[in-house]
């Protein structure tokens, strides 16, 4: 019997390499081992988590997390090392509806010249962890950090079939964390993108440098959409807002995505002018 009283096993009948429907019922959450697994390690304190079963690294979760080989993976650092052994030893996935998040700083390179690199990797440090409590508290994961920026997953398993809906308030949130906190002071200010669809999530890498990620047309446009989305912005696809039903206010446009002949239909929000409005 698998449940909650037993996380080491979940990735366990992965058992040859490609196992395409095991993997898309671990991702999707119809098996529920994972499921069982990421809410055995949350009854524990506290972040950060390995992205893939939640065991956390630090403070006294991480003492236990260490002692049953959960500990963080020296190979992956968002990652368990039981989970980066199962997913090394198991390399797969499957093609799944989610949806994804970038979130970076505009003008980090202006930034980091005006206030220095000793500051700007303390300001750093604190997007980081605001962005991670947002993505984490909404139902994400986040994928990896990307030097100014943060990439997140919003998978069913973990988020549930509302993953649009929680990578909007994700979104939403790591902007509203940034304006409310100190960082604005130093003149950082944070854009994001959202989009959903069909991508691959599984194994990617070789060897040592393997992750646990997701790639696909819907990883790209949203990486496009958040190097676009203007300071204090949230450029979510009007597919990801019709399916997230938000009740945040947003204003229709479209934008020209490189690579793509047609323009794409998006939403904006713009929270941090709504923070503003009401103080």
């Amino acid at each position: 019997m698998n449940d909650a009283r037993e996380p080491r096993d979940a990735w366990a009948p992965l058992e040859r390499t490609g196992e395409t429907d095991l993997w898309r019922g671990r991702l999707t959450g119809e098996d529920r081992s994972v499921v069982a697994m990421r809410r055995f390690w949350h009854r524990i304190p506290h972040g950060p988590r390995c992205k893939v079963c939640a065991a956390p690294f630090d403070g006294v979760g991480g003492l236990v997390t260490r002692v049953v080989q959960h500990g963080r993976s020296t190979a992956n650092p968002t990652m368990c090392g039981m989970c980066f052994g199962h997913l090394a030893d198991h390399p797969g996935g499957a093609e799944i509806d989610i949806s994804i998040i970038f979130a970076d700083i505009r003008g980090s390179t202006a930034i980091a010249e005006s206030i220095g690199p000793a500051s700007f990797r303390t300001a750093l440090q604190t997007f980081y962890q605001l962005a991670a409590r947002a993505i984490e508290d909404n139902g994400g994961s986040v994928d990896k950090y990307l030097g100014d920026g943060v990439m997140a997953l919003f998978i069913p398993v973990i988020a549930g079939e509302g993953h649009a809906e929680c990578a909007v308030a994700a979104a939403v949130a790591i902007v509203e964390a940034v304006e409310r906190s100190s960082l604005p002071a130093s003149g950082i200010r944070v854009g994001a993108g959202v989009q959903r669809g069909t991508a691959f999530v599984g194994v990617l890498g070789s060897g040592d440098r393997l992750d646990f990620s997701a790639l696909g047309d819907p990883v790209n446009v949203a990486a496009r959409l958040g190097a676009l989305a203007a300071a204090g912005e949230v450029l979510a696809s009007a597919e990801v807002w019709g399916d997230a039903e938000p009740s945040v206010v947003g204003e229709r446009r479209t934008v020209e995505i490189a690579g793509r002949q047609e323009p794409l239909d998006v939403v904006s929000i713009r929270p941090a002018g709504e923070l503003a409005a009401a103080s």
